[in-house]
């Protein structure tokens, strides 16, 4: 059982990420406790209006748990109910979100840090060492398998640096590329070279370009212009061994971060052009089904509106009948006539006043009370579900850009693998040259000293010194013959 926790803000944002139907097969909300709003969106809503109130700026803590095997309902609440207490957060205001994605169900559990009471943040502290120590626990008492690094209990400062970010996870679902392939692919260049300039060229065989970091030493960029520091990419290798290798390059070889962006945004111009007239024309094909979805949900609120615009109606008839009613009787109709008399004699307004105000004695003043009410709860209702509008325009608009990622991270890998297939042929062409002009005992110094440049001069050499062959005279002309 893996248990990640963080304190954040931006609860409209998580909402918006945990009600996602695009990205996870079923997205089911089991409990919102401790708020008004029966929504993620409402509830996270009112947490930070609340801490509104206090200096804290992360008023929400979010957990993940995700079990190495599927566990019970029971489980994940016992679960649930355990970490809240271990963390100080008991009682609190919390939403718990259940998630199927590529047929496995995990969890997230969001508290409010704040305690309404006392209006004080709770104070969270080494939530990283609790949870570990709350996963083996529960693992153990759920019969689960522990994976390696929690079972053998390692935890050092390298380990730590090497989990994903957010913003990590975000350029693995934009590239499809995750940052364990990409630090495997760069790891690998590094142990086949044997110099700086190997390496270099090892990384620029496979879609990447070495440069020279702002704050950080070295930095590679992707193909997808997307910059990460060389020391976290390298696995086993530290920062110092790692410079001392690349000491031997001049500050004037190695490109700048924008001058490598630059090169890759360039090289890549004409293939994002077709990526894009292809992703807009995947994306029409493959909106049906989230427009079906996205109408479903649509229609529900329109129907919850047309229900309750219904009832506000009926109500205000209803309220407007029973007034009327009671507005005909002989005791509203001698208050309301005494309060007219009294209203023309200037001195007795200021004595009348508190009459006039008392609700219990003016059935006038009490109706109008009884209609503002009334009013305030119906305006109250509507912005309700205009908020629920909001949102659901938020979850639209995150579910057709997950989409588009998606589609495009598709086309991105169809389209780095044709070019890296048109590379291999063009450097399989120049060696088939060389292979043709260069006589077969000299072929592969040729290609490791001279390159394309030396086949040349190769080629060269030979069309000075060569003979000219035996050939019709009107067959084909040289230049020397015309």
């Amino acid at each position: 059982m893996i248990l990640k926790g963080n304190q954040r803000a931006g609860g409209a944002d998580l909402a918006t990420h945990l009600m996602n139907e695009h990205d996870n097969d079923l997205v089911e909300v089991a409990e919102i406790r401790g708020t008004v709003a029966q929504d993620l969106h409402g509830a996270f809503g009112e947490h930070e209006a609340i801490a509104a109130g206090t200096r804290c700026k992360k008023p929400l803590y979010s957990l993940s748990i995700n079990p190495s095997e599927p566990i019970s309902r029971d489980q994940y609440r016992a679960a649930i109910d355990r970490i809240e207490q271990r963390l100080g957060l008991s009682g609190q205001a919390r939403a718990v979100v259940f998630h199927v994605k590529h047929g496995r169900e995990h969890c997230h559990v969001v508290w409010s840090r704040v305690d309404s009471v006392n209006m004080r943040a709770v104070h969270i502290s080494h939530d990283r060492m609790k949870l570990r120590t709350l996963s083996q626990e529960l693992a153990h008492e759920f019969g689960l398998p522990l994976p390696e690094g929690l079972a053998q209990g390692r935890d050092t400062d390298r380990e730590r640096k090497k989990d994903i970010s957010l913003g990590e996870k975000a350029q693995a679902n934009a590239t499809g590329i995750t940052p364990r392939e990409r630090s495997a692919e760069i790891t690998d260049a590094f142990r086949r070279s044997d110099s700086a300039e190997a390496f270099r060229a090892a990384l620029k065989e496979k879609g990447y370009i070495l440069a020279r970091g702002d704050k950080r030493g070295f930095v590679v960029v992707d193909r997808f212009g997307k910059v990460h520091s060389l020391a976290r990419q390298i696995d086993g290798v530290r920062t110092r061994e790692l410079n001392d290798k690349l000491a031997p390059l001049a500050p004037e070889q190695i490109p700048s971060v924008d001058q490598a962006t630059e090169a890759m945004r360039v090289r890549g111009a004409e293939a994002k052009e077709r990526v894009d007239a292809r992703v807009f024309r995947r994306m029409a094909e493959l909106s049906g089904k989230l427009n079906v979805r996205q109408a479903t949900r649509r229609g529900k609120l329109d129907s919850r509106k047309q229900e309750m615009d219904i009832v506000h109606g009926s109500e205000r008839m209803s309220l407007h009948a029973a007034h009327k009613s009671e507005a005909g009787k002989p005791f509203a109709r001698v208050a309301g006539a005494i309060f007219a008399l009294f209203d023309r004699v200037p001195g007795l307004r200021s004595v009348i006043a508190p009459l006039r105000r008392n609700p219990n004695i003016n059935p006038a003043e009490r109706h109008r009370i009884e209609r503002e009410a009334l009013d305030r709860r119906h305006q109250r209702e509507h912005f309700m579900l205009g908020r629920r509008y909001k949102a659901l325009d938020r979850l639209d608009l995150k579910e057709r850009r997950s989409l588009e990622i998606t589609v495009r991270r598709q086309l991105l890998e169809a389209e780095g693998l044709r070019a890296d297939a048109g590379q291999l042929r063009q450097d399989q062409i120049e060696v088939n040259k060389i292979d043709i002009t260069v006589p077969g005992d000299k072929a592969d110094a040729s290609l490791s000293k001279e390159g394309k440049r030396g086949w040349k001069a190769k080629q060269e050499k030979l069309d000075g010194k060569g003979q000219k062959q035996n050939r019709p005279r009107g067959y084909r002309q040289s230049r020397e013959d015309r």
